[in-house]
């Protein structure tokens, strides 16, 4: 049985648990073609796994490919999707802050037959959510806190002045939709993002991020109110290893996304 063939796109932190994730050989796939803008980094993550893999722009990654994983940035997520559509291939998006970049870029891909892989991300409770919309949403909120570390550089704080280094009481950072939230954090709150996919959308979505100095780790919270009820569920998040922007809850849910599309293309391989 022939694994899957993954073209990675995007080779820092979340990429090196992915490959950690394939080496240990219990998913049905392998990456086999690398792009990243940095190809020093590309090539180290080749080195380091033994991959073996070409390295190339992003298009003919995805020619040469049974499946596409973005892991770099929002902005690049566009290209990866046109060219996922282009090569007739799937895709997982771990950036979901670039699909409301380009809110056409679902259902085109929808329309071509090519299926784009969404993940839960550093988020729990995504499933009540969608389950709730069924009957009608009224109301969806996220509270994300971290540490100042965790949000310090973020281009909303460089640009609004706001030094969070120094802060020793919780500060409310931002107080927006999802959309605005995605634009200024594109690096820490994808996971409103993957809310507003999964309820209300991204003008309707509520969010607010705190940096506070107390925190250790990353929480998100999610309240929902509907003709369900009302909904709470909170994420608290161990930082990546090798990142503390990161929250390691991110990568696990990547590989668990992997590992579906990898048994999706097994069975597909297997009906035809």
């Amino acid at each position: 049985m022939s694994s899957m063939k993954c073209g990675l796109i995007g080779c820092g932190n979340i990429a090196t648990d992915l490959c950690k994730a394939l080496d240990n050989g219990d998913i049905s796939a392998q990456i086999v073609a690398l792009s990243d803008v940095d190809v020093a980094q590309a090539k180290a993550l080749n080195e380091t796994f033994d991959l073996q893999a070409s390295i190339a722009n992003v298009h003919d990654t995805a020619a040469s490919v049974d499946f596409l994983i973005e892991a770099a940035v929002a902005q690049v997520v566009p290209a990866v999707v046109d060219a996922a559509i282009a090569h007739q291939v799937d895709c997982l998006i771990m950036s979901v802050g670039g699909l409301l970049i380009d809110p056409e870029l679902v259902e085109r891909a929808r329309k071509r037959g090519v299926q784009i892989y969404l993940p839960s991300g550093a988020l729990c409770g995504l499933d009540g959510i969608r389950s709730a919309k069924e009957a009608g949403l009224t109301r969806v909120t996220l509270t994300t806190r971290k540490p100042p570390a965790g949000l310090s550089g973020a281009p909303y704080l460089v640009e609004q002045g706001i030094d969070v280094d120094g802060i020793s009481v919780p500060l409310t950072v931002f107080e927006g939709n999802a959309l605005d939230a995605v634009q200024a954090f594109p690096k820490n709150v994808n996971v409103a993002a993957a809310l507003s996919f999964a309820g209300l959308g991204p003008v309707n979505t509520e969010v607010r991020v705190i940096a506070d100095p107390e925190a250790t780790i990353n929480s998100h919270e999610i309240h929902a109110e509907g003709a369900f009820g009302q909904l709470t569920a909170k994420t608290e998040n161990n930082p990546s290893p090798r990142n503390v922007k990161s929250s390691y809850l991110a990568s696990l849910s990547a590989i668990a996304e992997i590992r579906k599309a990898a048994n999706d293309f097994q069975a597909s391989r297997n009906a035809s």
